[in-house]
């Protein structure tokens, strides 16, 4: 008698510890890992020295790049209009929210260009020196581009530089001149990650730095 209600004691004690466990691990979860806040890589390249390859010369078609001393200079005097893009890889992830942001300044019009591949020549968010921008699709080798806001006018845009911003959060595209907000646009598929600049024919630009986040 004294063994089996000693043997009653001891399961009944082990079925308890059980359902004690149980109990402590349904109460007491595993904390599921938190998803990072906020932009977790950065490129930035403030053309001291040309790193990154932008420099080209391409006389057939009056177009020139050089990086040094602070600052990219990008020269295109065609003899017919245009638009003329330089644009490299980063390193950016373009499918997840990102953003890019530069300084620049122009005798006629420069912007940002972004989505470019070998095939395609992305969009591009533009200024001009009379206080004008406008968003495009720069369209293909044969797809003509399309504007998705045609040039006009905001008193954000000032003469000479300009802080420009690029935002792709949540689905759109958000752009900004020296920190006040342009437009905002559902964002559009990108089949290219390069990131670079644009400018229009007989435009003289320089670009002080290059920040993309992602």
């Amino acid at each position: 008698m004294i063994f089996n209600k000693l043997t009653s004691i001891i399961l009944i004690a082990g079925a308890l510890g059980f359902t004690g466990c149980v109990k402590d691990e349904y109460y007491n979860p595993q904390p599921i890992p938190q998803q990072p806040v906020g932009y977790q890589y950065t490129f930035d390249d403030d053309f001291n020295r040309d790193v990154h390859n932008w420099s080209f010369s391409d006389i057939g078609n009056a177009a020139k790049v050089t990086v040094g001393g602070g600052s990219l200079q990008y020269i295109y005097e065609p003899k017919n209009d245009g638009t003329n893009t330089v644009a490299i890889q980063t390193g950016a992830n373009l499918n997840r929210d990102f953003l890019i942001q530069t300084k620049i300044s122009s005798n006629n019009a420069m912007g940002l260009a972004f989505g470019v591949s070998d095939n395609d020549y992305g969009f591009s968010l533009m200024i001009d020196d009379q206080g004008y921008f406008a968003l495009y699709d720069e369209g293909s080798s044969g797809v003509a581009a399309k504007a998705l806001i045609d040039w006009q006018e905001s008193s954000a845009i000032q003469e000479g530089w300009n802080e420009i911003e690029l935002e792709q959060v949540d689905g759109y595209w958000i752009g900004y001149a020296n920190g006040t907000k342009l437009f905002e646009l559902k964002q559009k598929y990108l089949s290219g990650s390069k990131v670079g600049f644009i400018v229009l024919a007989n435009t003289r630009g320089f670009a002080d730095y290059l920040t993309v986040k992602w």
